[in-house]
């Protein structure tokens, strides 16, 4: 019997509580986005950086900024080699193996406008959102209660208007201190 992978992620939330999320990825729906999920977490790539958006019953988004708070404020600095964009699997994009329902606990991958620019960037459903579907790539969903409960939680995350397309920005901040896949 094929076992499906699961990452593991340990999260920092703003009250500086350690949450675990784990989430069961699905290579049959999404080989070519679990394969990129699963190198850039297993080497380390998305250790530090922060959640850089909110939106309140819908997703929580990260993987592609680390976020440096000083006493002067807050700098954005962008990880060391972010990988090449990969091909969009979903359904507007001519890719009809992946029929997952962006719902709680969902993981997903965020893109432009261009179907196929998802690098390292994804968002983690905390709502129901039918209208991503076939619209994005989702490849995994949370493995059990403790990791929904989790999710919602940074669903519930407080935020500012940071500027420059952050206007809901998590802040405390909301750090990845690690993420794994088995």
């Amino acid at each position: 019997m094929n076992k499906n992978p699961v990452t593991t992620f340990v999260i920092k939330a703003q009250n500086g509580e350690s949450l675990n999320v784990r989430i069961e990825l699905y290579p049959d729906k999404a080989p070519i986005t679990v394969e990129n999920f699963t190198k850039l977490a297993n080497s380390g790539f998305y250790d530090g950086l922060a959640f850089h958006r909110v939106v309140p019953g819908g997703c929580i988004q990260g993987g592609g900024y680390k976020i440096i708070e000083t006493d002067k404020g807050l700098s954005l600095e962008y990880p060391e080699g972010e990988p090449a964009p990969i091909k969009g699997e979903f359904a507007s994009n001519g890719w009809t193996a992946n029929d997952i329902a962006h719902e709680a606990g969902v993981i997903s991958m965020a893109r432009t406008s261009d179907p196929d620019s998802a690098t390292s960037q994804f968002f983690i459903c905390v709502g129901s959102y039918p209208s991503w579907d076939g619209e994005y790539a989702a490849f995994g969903k949370a493995s059990d209660e403790e990791s929904l409960k989790n999710i919602a939680a940074l669903g519930e995350s407080a935020y500012v208007n940071a500027g420059s397309g952050f206007n809901t920005f998590p802040y405390p901040l909301v750090t990845i201190v690690g993420v794994r896949v088995e």
